[in-house]
C-alpha cells in the first residue's frame, strides 16, 4: 500500500472531498500545515497511481483558482 499526502487550501476542501469521494480512494484528515492547510493522507494501490495522479492535478487547478481569486479580489480593493 502506497500513500501520498496532499495539503488542501480550507476554501477548496469541500471540492477535493467530492473528487476523493469520486475515485473511492481511502483517505483521512491527519491534521492540518502551518499554512493552515488541511492535510489529507490517500493510500492507494499502485494501480491507482494514475488516479492519485490526477488527483494532484486537480489539487493544483484548485490552488490556483484561489490564487486568481485573491488577486481579484486586491484589485477590487
Amino acid at each position: 500500500m502506497r500513500k501520498a499526502e496532499f495539503a488542501v487550501p480550507s476554501e477548496v476542501m469541500a471540492e477535493f472531498a467530492n473528487e476523493l469521494a469520486e475515485r473511492d480512494l481511502d483517505n483521512k484528515v491527519v491534521g492540518t500545515s502551518e499554512d493552515d492547510e488541511i492535510l489529507v493522507e490517500v493510500s492507494y494501490e499502485k494501480e491507482e497511481t494514475q488516479v492519485v495522479d490526477e488527483l494532484e492535478a486537480i489539487l493544483d487547478n484548485l490552488r490556483e483558482q484561489v490564487e486568481e481569486d485573491d488577486v481579484d479580489e486586491d484589485e477590487d480593493a
